[in-house]
């Protein structure tokens, strides 16, 4: 298989909103080239106070902090996360992760498996 370069000018930055999202305004660019990748990246910026809201994944999720300062929270409460930290999410793990409250935009690359499905969730 060829190596596939994608430029800082090919691909489109999109405004996202639906049920995923709330609290603000969300783009995401997607950063996996070619055929059939075995990978999903994707990065998303955050403006302040927003967010992803409660979902899952089927598969582990990486989020790999590239500015700014957010937060991911679980069942079992929430950690302020800054540019340089990384989050990983297991497969199935109830989540929300963004700029939040923080009072900063925020924006991290999200990182799955190829094919992987999410669910959104009533908080």
């Amino acid at each position: 298989m060829p190596i596939h370069v994608l430029k800082a000018g090919d691909g489109d930055t999109a405004e996202r909103g639906g049920a995923l999202f709330e609290g603000g305004r969300v783009w995401t660019r997607g950063l996996a080239a070619g055929d059939e990748p075995q990978v999903s990246a994707t990065v998303v910026h955050f403006e302040p106070g927003a967010r992803a809201g409660w979902h899952r994944h089927s598969t582990d999720q990486l989020l790999y902090v590239v500015s700014g300062i957010g937060k991911v929270g679980g069942r079992d409460g929430e950690t302020v996360i800054a540019a340089g930290d990384s989050v990983l999410i297991p497969a199935n793990t109830d989540h929300w992760h963004g700029a939040h409250d923080t009072g900063s935009p925020m924006s991290h690359l999200s990182i799955t498996p190829a094919g992987s499905q999410f669910t959104v969730l009533d908080g």
